[in-house]
């Protein structure tokens, strides 16, 4: 069943306010399921979630702790005290997201509320962007549909809000992107350069970049890619300087390597080797390894829709992929979330079947529910 033609929203299509439908959708989607949870999980006067426990300082307003959970509060005390001169599990954070709101703060602005109208601000903004790349793919009605299924993808809708950085992430990502298919290299270079401050993976928007070149014979633009590069070279070097440790945002990573996360690792290692005992180790994880999988099918498939797109962005997603499985530089749980914020598997999320979009949005509905208040109450993340 394909779209019916309806002439007044054919008419909105035409127009610049074509921008603002997938904006709006997300914004009242996210501000019903937001006062929904909101009282849901209020224990009498007081809303209360498991990590507000774990934290020594308290938000300025209860609301912000829907969108400031777990490693909401490790930007927070990085906004506040900077990075410390010695090994700690906060240089596997990286600085532009915390530097953002540290800058907010010197209009009297609280962290956390800057940190959430950064990640917010941002979020809306990459809406806007992603919808400006689709239309560089798709025409008008497919590009508003790739972007509203896009941002209702469970994990991108979440943490598109959430006082993370991934929505700085997506942002910058989609700038370099943008202005990269304009032929803007320099500009395009520099986003991705900021793009790699805001997250590890930021450093892999070169791929599509050099593919691109490579594919176009456009070997003069290379010198371009030492942007990005030379930013995450210099990090590193800031933060040897300051502790003393070669690579300390990998060396970080020791924090992380909990006896739990020993276990797990060790047993899906003899679970591929043949030996079922180890399945007991992963049954209390059973529903993260359910949805890893899903992820990791979902973007391979959409990867794969990707070839037909625009190759270089195919080669983005799956070579990111392999590399942060094969580095294992992010923690397994943080995978679902990471891999969906790779933006080109929202490119692929479009269709002109009405009973498969009511159908996956719908299905799309459910899960944003049931995502988020996973991310609030059992550390799903």
């Amino acid at each position: 069943m394909a779209f019916p033609q309806i002439l007044a929203v054919d008419s909105l299509i035409a127009t610049r306010k074509r921008f603002i439908i997938p904006v709006l959708v997300i914004t009242v989607v996210r501000t019903v399921y937001a006062y929904i949870l909101y009282h849901a999980l209020r224990a009498g006067p007081n809303f209360s979630v498991p990590f507000m426990s774990i934290w020594n300082f308290k938000l300025p307003y209860d609301w912000l702790y829907l969108f400031s959970a777990w490693d909401s509060g490790a930007y927070q005390t990085i906004a506040v005290q900077w990075y410390p001169a010695t090994l700690s599990p906060y240089w596997s954070y990286f600085p532009l997201y915390p530097a953002t709101f540290r800058l907010l703060s010197v209009l009297g602005i609280d962290p956390a509320l800057g940190a959430f109208l950064v990640s917010a601000t941002c979020g809306l903004a990459s809406t806007v962007a992603f919808q400006g790349v689709a239309e560089g793919y798709f025409d008008r009605r497919d590009s508003l549909v790739a972007t509203s299924l896009y941002f209702l993808f469970p994990p991108v809708f979440v943490f598109s809000a959430a006082s993370y950085p991934e929505s700085l992430f997506l942002l910058l990502s989609l700038l370099s992107w943008y202005l990269h298919r304009k032929q803007k290299e320099l500009q395009a270079c520099l986003a991705a350069g900021l793009c790699s401050l805001s997250r590890p993976e930021g450093v892999l928007m070169v791929i599509p970049l050099v593919f691109d070149y490579l594919k176009r014979g456009q070997l003069r633009k290379l010198p371009y890619l030492m942007i990005p590069l030379s930013v995450t070279v210099g990090w590193e070097l800031y933060g040897f300087v300051l502790t003393d440790v070669w690579l300390p945002t990998r060396a970080a990573g020791i924090f992380w390597n909990t006896a739990n996360a020993q276990a797990v690792k060790r047993a899906v290692q003899q679970l591929f080797q043949g030996d079922l005992s180890s399945i007991a180790i992963l049954l209390p994880y059973s529903g993260l390894i359910v949805a890893i999988v899903v992820i990791l099918v979902v973007v391979v498939f959409l990867a794969w829709r990707n070839w037909k797109i625009d190759k270089a962005l195919c080669s983005y997603i799956l070579a990111s992929t392999f590399l942060l499985g094969v580095s294992t530089s992010i923690a397994y749980r943080s995978f679902p979330r990471i891999l969906s914020f790779f933006f080109p598997i929202g490119l692929a999320l479009h269709t002109r079947n009405l009973k498969l979009l009511v159908t996956v949005v719908l299905l799309f509905l459910a899960l944003d529910y049931a995502a988020w208040l996973a991310f609030l109450t059992d550390g799903f993340y």
